[in-house]
């Protein structure tokens, strides 16, 4: 299940009796965590029908005992296990029995790094609950989160500030949360957050964050899309995820030429694909190293790799690494660097 379903699904009030959380994005975890605490429980009886565990520290015993348990004066209960990824690597017999026939009126969170689908723990507890894992955002989406949050805070913000925020400090929603928090402490009743703000209030703590590897790769850097790789799998990025923003990049650049030569302008590319206007320029650079031939025979390629990350038990960093070796050959033959307009 992806998570925009989890949260309509939740908002509607069907509320599963298992889940399994995993992914970078821990304020999403939260956020989802607390859509079902609101849902779930009785505020007046919420302490008494909710507990955590760390499944590192806990005994096994004690957490399937508490998913037994009946909810007081809630119509459930809420049963949070965290540190789950040790659960179906090294234990997970009496969890799939358990996922089974689980309790309905316990809601299970089991919260994880990560998370294989083709043991059978998952697909156990896929049977009567779902798997949902938590990314970073696309960048559409986190402009949506930063204005959504400084609306919050009664502040606006500027399309440079905006830029410059994410920039600054990448996509991790609690990061960038922190950060609007303290720009929303400057003085004034009505705030406007300003490019010249968070140069002063901002540092750069940005980690390597997934949507440069697809720049990378626009500008034809392998030396740095390799490097990006293997940072973004070592922060915990999914290679499937870093394999979409790859796709989705490629997908402008063809998107934009068609829109071209069907004789739209670049402002109108730009407004009909929403390009920032920050990284307009950027983007234009990228699409000129691509000819329409080129991008036609990089999807053969992009779906092989898609293929293989879903199916092969080969690791995916390396089916990944294949891919960008692919398109670097492909490159030295076929793509072309045009001159700049």
């Amino acid at each position: 299940m992806k998570s925009p379903d989890f949260f309509r699904e939740v908002e509607r009030g069907k509320i599963l009796p298992l889940y399994y959380f995993y992914g970078p994005e821990s304020w999403l975890v939260e956020e989802a965590l607390n859509k079902i605490r609101k849902k779930a429980l009785n505020p007046a009886t919420q302490e008494f029908n909710r507990e955590v565990f760390d499944a590192q520290e806990s005994s096994l015993n004690a957490i399937l005992q508490s998913l037994q348990v009946f909810p007081a004066h809630s119509p459930r209960r809420l049963v949070v296990i965290r540190q789950a990824d040790v659960l179906w690597k090294k234990s997970p017999a009496p969890f799939i029995e358990y996922f089974l026939t689980p309790n309905s009126s316990t809601c299970a969170v089991f919260i994880g790094e990560k998370a294989d689908l083709r043991t059978k723990f998952f697909q156990a507890l896929e049977k009567n609950g779902a798997v949902i894992p938590f990314y970073h955002p696309y960048e559409t989406e986190l402009i949506r989160f930063v204005r959504s949050q400084a609306e919050q805070l009664d502040c606006s913000i500027s399309e440079e500030a905006l830029s410059m925020l994410l920039e600054r400090v990448g996509p991790n929603l609690r990061d960038l949360q922190l950060e609007l928090q303290k720009l929303s402490l400057k003085p004034g009743t009505k705030k406007n957050i300003k490019e010249e703000d968070v140069l002063a209030l901002t540092d750069d703590i940005r980690e390597e964050g997934p949507f440069e590897l697809p720049r990378a790769v626009g500008h034809l850097d392998w030396k740095k899309a390799f490097r990006l790789v293997q940072k973004n799998l070592q922060q915990g990025d999914s290679p499937l995820l870093l394999l979409s923003l790859i796709i989705r990049q490629f997908r402008l650049l063809r998107r934009a030429r068609e829109l071209r030569e069907e004789g739209c302008s670049r402002k109108e590319v730009e407004a009909k694909l929403r390009i920032m206007p920050q990284r307009a320029d950027d983007f234009w650079k990228q699409a000129d190293n691509f000819s329409p031939s080129t991008l036609k025979k990089i999807w053969p390629l992009t779906r092989e790799a898609d293929q293989e990350l879903k199916s092969s038990p080969a690791d995916k960093g390396v089916i990944l690494e294949k891919y960008l070796w692919n398109l670097h050959f492909l490159g030295r033959s076929e793509v072309r660097k045009s001159p700049r307009r």
